[in-house]
């Protein structure tokens, strides 16, 4: 009896000392694999770039239908979804069948095995980088760009947000600013209202310098929206559910002198990873469930997990296409090319 004793003891302990390690190697694996989904995903966009020539909308409207479609629905075919891409009918809004029946598949391409929130329809684990914010109708302006808070930018510190033209002859306007500082856009489907997309010749800060896509685990399926495409899909266009976002550097949405600061681009509500424990589609910025960081996507094709405490002024220079284009201005950072992240 003694010995029987002995031995279950030791077994016991031997149980208890392998099951952290089989948990890690298991998330080591998770974790490896998400970041090979996110791969597949990256060199899916480099083809959309390469086939037509541009970056595709992050998220894509119309003033009939308001939410048309996703970036998802463009980088299909090249994710062995040629055939949900050519029933997709981009003549209709999402809610209509066939894009209704549609938007609800999912695939696990689009999917981190980590990402505990999988719901089964819908779902996506990955974004695309919508920099400081996107664009709105705002008080009467089309267009207006504005932060991932709602507040209007004023770029170019003028104390005019939303200006369209050279207003004193000195400060470029703040729509022409913030094609500067973002990657992927909200445009106007088959209209002229909003169109404005990056090019890889545009990307003057390089390639491998620019970040295309990160994980976001708080986007894609929402059980409150279920059977609704439009806030709980891969095929919503909403910037919430399609893209990531840093914190806005400057103090109260106005980037007048003295009021630029980088260290809030990681910082707050938007600091990597401070939104677990937010409900799906309310935390537009890069969320994973692997301890320390995330994983993220260049344009040039290259993944690399990336530490949740990066330095304010890198991560932003990472989501800017045209930061070289900054100098002069008050949004120019200290950021050279090469530094270590």
């Amino acid at each position: 009896m003694v010995e029987l004793l002995v031995v279950t003891g030791i077994v016991g302990l031997l149980i208890a000392l392998a099951l952290p390690a089989i948990a890690q190697a298991r998330a080591t694996a998770q974790r490896t694999a998400c970041l090979n989904n996110l791969r597949n995903v990256n060199m899916a966009m480099i083809h959309v770039v390469e086939s037509t020539g541009r970056f595709p909308a992050s998220g894509n409207y119309t003033p009939e239908f308001g939410r048309h479609h996703s970036w998802v629905v463009d980088v299909l075919p090249w994710l062995d979804q040629a055939n949900v891409a050519k029933r997709w009918n981009k003549d209709l809004p999402i809610e209509q069948e066939p894009n209704l029946s549609l938007s609800q598949l999912s695939f696990p391409a689009l999917t981190c095995p980590s990402d505990s929130s999988l719901g089964g329809e819908g779902d996506l684990s990955y974004v695309v980088n919508g920099g400081v914010g996107f664009t709105v109708y705002r008080q009467g302006v089309h267009d207006c760009p504005i932060d991932a808070s709602g507040k209007k930018l004023d770029l170019n510190g003028n104390g005019v947000a939303c200006d369209a033209a050279d207003i004193d002859g000195i400060n470029l306007p703040d729509k022409e600013l913030f094609k500067r500082v973002v990657l992927f856009f909200n445009e106007t489907w088959n209209s002229e209202i909003s169109q404005r997309h990056h090019t890889n010749a545009s990307i003057v800060d390089g390639l491998s310098y620019t970040l295309s896509l990160s994980e976001n685990v708080r986007t894609g399926y929402n059980p409150e929206f279920e059977g609704d495409p439009q806030h709980s899909s891969w095929s919503s266009p909403s910037n919430k559910l399609t893209s990531f976002h840093i914190g806005n550097p400057c103090e109260d949405g106005e980037c007048s002198a003295g009021k630029v600061d980088y260290n809030r681009c990681n910082s707050g509500h938007f600091r990597i990873n401070s939104g677990l424990d937010e409900a799906e589609g309310n935390s537009p910025i890069p969320n994973s469930f692997h301890r320390g960081g995330v994983n993220m996507g260049f344009v040039d094709g290259r993944v690399k997990f990336v530490n949740e405490n990066i330095d304010g002024a890198v991560y932003s220079a990472l989501t800017t296409p045209q930061g070289r284009l900054l100098n002069e201005t008050l949004l120019q950072d200290v950021i050279l090319g090469g530094s270590e992240f």
